[in-house]
């Protein structure tokens, strides 16, 4: 009888809506930032028919595939981004989303993003993640650097 009435109790608790801790299987969240330096490491471009050659904009269905070494602040090697996109807006302001795979000792990061060819940030958003970073969710603001080879990513990720 006890039983029945511990069960009775948790049942009106639940469909009056009050949360019992640890009956709902939420757990807390910790939030993380932190700064990396990308440096290209890779590039192609993948010029799809009609063909317009070196010197023109990219057309709609050109793709392009690029890796890039994530470094600290200080210059040490952190991990890696691997990444495809496909031209979807062609010409001088074009645009296409990309997907890619930041690589972290201890798990990998999936992003994707819509990439400008007129800006110099790019948004990225995390939507998840392997090994330690499962569950993550987040985003990474990424601004070049302009003419060089770099560009400082600002990783905001909340994990379970």
């Amino acid at each position: 009888m006890k039983t029945f009435t511990i069960v009775l109790l948790f049942m009106s608790l639940v469909v009056a809506g009050i949360e019992i801790p640890g009956a709902t299987g939420k757990t807390a969240t910790r939030s993380i930032t932190w700064h990396l330096v990308e440096k290209d490491a890779g590039f192609n471009f993948i010029d799809n028919p009609p063909r317009q050659g070196d010197n023109a904009p990219p057309l709609i269905g050109d793709q392009f595939a690029f890796r890039s070494e994530m470094l600290t602040r200080l210059g040490r090697h952190a991990g890696w981004l691997n990444a495809t996109c496909v031209v979807t807006t062609g010409g001088t302001r074009g645009a296409g989303p990309c997907n890619g795979v930041f690589s972290f000792k201890g798990g990998q990061l999936m992003a994707q993003a819509l990439v400008s060819f007129t800006t110099e940030t790019t948004e990225v958003v995390i939507v998840g993640g392997t090994g330690v970073y499962r569950g993550a969710r987040g985003s990474v603001v990424s601004v070049s650097r302009g003419e060089t080879e770099f560009s400082d990513d600002v990783f905001h990720l909340v994990l379970p």
